[in-house]
């Protein structure tokens, strides 16, 4: 747990970890996209992605 929380106290460490999260969202959305009655999940992982981008962006104008 003390490696996991000295990972995200870094900023590179929090990068690649809403990275990952957002790339994630992105392929169970084309996973579950064709798929009958998903279109639920599917809105839920779109606003996920979409706020873990927005954070990525504000994260990394900050730190500029």
């Amino acid at each position: 747990m003390d490696a996991f929380t000295r990972f995200t106290n870094q900023t590179q460490g929090r990068d690649r970890l809403f990275r990952a999260t957002q790339y994630t969202c992105m392929l169970l959305r084309y996973l579950l996209e064709p798929k009958a009655g998903k279109e639920n999940v599917v809105m839920k992982l779109k606003k996920l992605e979409s706020s873990v981008s927005t954070g990525r962006k504000y994260k990394t104008d900050s730190c500029l």
